[in-house]
């Protein structure tokens, strides 16, 4: 890993540095001065007032102590913020990674620990049950990677054998395959590795030496989508590792150099999204590049609708607080959603239903819209801080978040109508 670089994490400012009054250490003239340490200069300038640090503090800790924890659950084994989260699709177990090194699988109905995985030497980024609960793959920044063979005891605990390890160079994104126990990750180095599990056959698509930040599969599950840092964005087919498609910097709708890039596929036809993080949106056939939009705010996360929805949306959300919903028959803005609370981020979103769309913000909230109105339909709260990831499982309407606040919880979502 390269000098423990964090996962990333959104560019929301927090000011570190005070601003010190100048004080009087001595006497006139005197040349020597007693060594002060950083808690005895604090005190000393408390009688000045309150610095902007402080008020801001003040202000965040009146914000935590006034919120309503409506978690069913909350897990509170790691001692670090958390970034990943996945539950299993027929079990009460859910999994989670921190940057304390440690995964856990824990009962949701209780938070009781079934498992920790102590293997992983850097931050657990990357924690994901299969599509069929069968496997479970936990990955850290450096790219070490753990999959375990699950089963069942007779008092409904987890048994987790590891069958497969691997270590590759820096990990930044990795899931599982819709559809099959094959896993795909991306890497700083721009490869993209492509395993069959538990066997271990391996396939490398090959990059340019430029960190790939984002890769999704198509609606087919044959190709995956992919945006790199160099701006290039290129889709490929998964069989014969041949590129398929790819928008470069001379192309008249390339990107050029970017900092922060999201991807998604549309499930229904091949149509596909990649968003930079300044708000540019570039809309893409198997055949090529057909379209870029501006969006007036800046992209942290974006998201098709479901393929089975009437109308064809796609969400995107930004730091500044906005969720925007684009029809892509039209290339047109629908209608935006607002955060509610003053000074919160959008990190997440997902569809809950067709006209349902969750985010997860900064403050810790979980805000839930109606994407054809742009009306709230409800809010969940329980987290103090950032919420990086969340996940759903619609049939019980369960959703697990993991946060900054070094916690996880289960929340139980409202019925959300049509």
């Amino acid at each position: 890993m390269q000098e423990n670089t964090p996962p990333h994490r959104p560019d929301i400012e927090y000011s570190d540095d005070e601003v010190l009054e100048e004080i009087e250490l001595g006497d006139e003239g005197e040349e020597e001065f007693d060594e002060v340490t950083l808690e005895q200069l604090e005190a000393r300038l408390g009688g000045l007032g309150d610095s902007e640090d402080e008020e801001e503090e003040r202000a965040d800790m009146e914000r935590i102590a006034r919120l309503e924890d409506q978690a069913e659950v909350t897990f509170k084994q790691h001692k670090a913020p958390v970034f990943a989260c996945s539950l299993h699709p027929t079990y009460n177990w859910a999994v989670t990674g921190s940057e304390d090194d440690r995964a856990y699988v824990w009962d949701t109905a209780t938070g009781e620990v079934l498992h920790e995985i102590t293997e992983h030497k850097d931050t657990v980024t990357e924690t994901h049950f299969s599509h069929d609960g069968a496997y479970l793959v936990t990955g850290d920044m450096a790219g070490e990677l753990f999959a375990f063979k699950v089963s069942e005891q007779r008092d409904e605990r987890p048994i987790l054998a590891k069958v497969w390890d691997y270590s590759m160079s820096d990990m930044s994104w990795l899931f599982w395959h819709r559809a099959a126990h094959i896993l795909l990750a991306g890497s700083d180095s721009g490869d993209i590795y492509v395993w069959r599990i538990p066997g271990g056959d391996c396939k490398i698509l090959p990059g340019q030496s430029s960190r790939c930040e984002s890769g999704e599969l198509s609606g087919d599950g044959k190709k995956l989508f992919t945006a790199y840092l160099n701006g290039h964005v290129k889709l490929w087919d998964l069989k014969t590792c041949q590129v398929l498609m790819e928008v470069n910097e001379q192309h008249s709708l390339g990107f050029g150099e970017i900092t922060h890039a999201v991807v998604d596929c549309e499930r229904d036809s091949p149509f596909y999204i990649c968003a930079e993080g300044s708000g540019l949106i570039l809309f893409c056939t198997n055949n090529g590049p057909v379209n870029t939009v501006q969006s007036e705010h800046s992209i942290e996360c974006l998201a098709f609708a479901p393929a089975n929805s009437d109308l064809k949306l796609f969400a995107c959300g930004s730091l500044d607080g906005q969720i925007s919903i684009w029809d892509y028959a039209k290339t047109s803005l629908r209608t935006v959603c607002e955060i509610p609370e003053p000074n919160d981020s959008v990190l997440r979103i997902k569809w809950l239903n067709d006209h349902t769309i969750l985010a997860a913000t900064s403050q810790g909230n979980l805000n839930a819209f109606d994407a054809r109105t742009g009306s709230l339909k409800f809010k969940l709260t329980g987290h103090h801080y950032h919420i990086y990831e969340f996940v759903y499982r619609p049939q019980d309407n369960l959703l697990l978040t993991v946060s900054e606040d070094k916690m996880a919880k289960i929340f139980r979502v409202p019925p959300l109508g049509d």
